[in-house]
């Protein structure tokens, strides 16, 4: 049975049919923000050293990082993705990305998904052109540019000006669904605009959703302005195949390593904190 799939699949990519990828297990890492001030360091905050002896352990143990547009060629087009792939997501947008993350992802040559948030990009630009010397606690244009021209980050997006508690981008009780999906276009648009204009023509393939906060009609949204996949904050290992929305991710918290998150993912199917 196995000899007649194999001769199967090589037959249609013979006659240039596309080849349905075989399923592949992702652990997704959620990062958000690299700090020195102890203060912030804990379920959402790691220190430098932390994030150093995550990448020594990926090139250790031979782990290899992939984005969204690998996870895109793998479904519509059959290119496999490396031996042990991971994808590294870093969300909101922080500076850190820029101080931090940047130059680990040069010195071990690895990719990261960073996803912003436009109005606070916006805010930190407009600082930083009053006064260059000032440090925003997000990132600015220059930076997000100079992240997405580096080879090694792939810019995605975490709404313009959705990421707002409690319910960030999700429906509120009051809305109609209509009103919803005109709300949520009209904001996602706005970021997708704004990295045409920065990033050269670039826009976001995927949407972070913040809080985790999902709701049934933002699909729709999402597929209208382009996009193929979404990240929630539901903890597990992803099996790709077919589908991208809703990837399911695994917090990076200060008291558990990356080494602990997945030496337990070797033994177990889901994780929990």
């Amino acid at each position: 049975m196995k000899n007649i799939f194999v001769c199967c699949i090589l037959a249609l990519a013979f006659l240039g049919v596309p080849v349905p990828p075989q399923e592949t297990k992702l652990p997704i890492i959620m990062y958000h923000l690299v700090t020195e001030n102890q203060k912030y360091i804990g379920a959402f905050g790691i220190s430098p050293a932390q994030l150093r002896q995550d990448f020594e352990y990926l090139q250790s143990n031979g782990y290899n990082t992939v984005v969204v547009s690998d996870l895109i060629a793998f479904v519509n087009e059959g290119v496999p993705l490396p031996p042990n792939p991971i994808m590294l997501t870093f969300d909101d947008g922080n500076y850190s990305e820029y101080k931090y993350l940047l130059p680990l992802l040069k010195e071990f040559d690895k990719k990261a998904v960073i996803s912003i948030m436009g109005e606070a990009t916006d805010r930190a630009t407009a600082e930083a052109e009053k006064n260059p010397k000032s440090l925003h606690p997000n990132l600015n244009w220059a930076q997000v540019a100079e992240l997405h021209n580096s080879g090694h980050a792939e810019i995605q997006s975490h709404a313009f000006d959705l990421h707002r508690p409690p319910l960030g981008s999700a429906k509120k009780k009051t809305e109609s669904a209509e009103t919803y999906k005109n709300r949520l276009k009209d904001d996602l648009q706005k970021l997708q605009t704004q990295c045409a204009h920065h990033l050269d023509g670039y826009m976001p393939t995927a949407f972070t959703y913040p809080f985790g906060a999902i709701s049934a009609d933002s699909r729709e949204v999402l597929e209208a302005l382009g996009m193929v996949a979404s990240f929630s904050c539901e903890e597990g290992i992803n099996t790709i195949s077919d589908s991208l929305f809703k990837l399911k991710r695994i917090n990076r918290t200060s008291k558990r390593s990356l080494e602990s998150i997945m030496s337990y993912s070797l033994t177990t199917s889901m994780l929990y904190i």
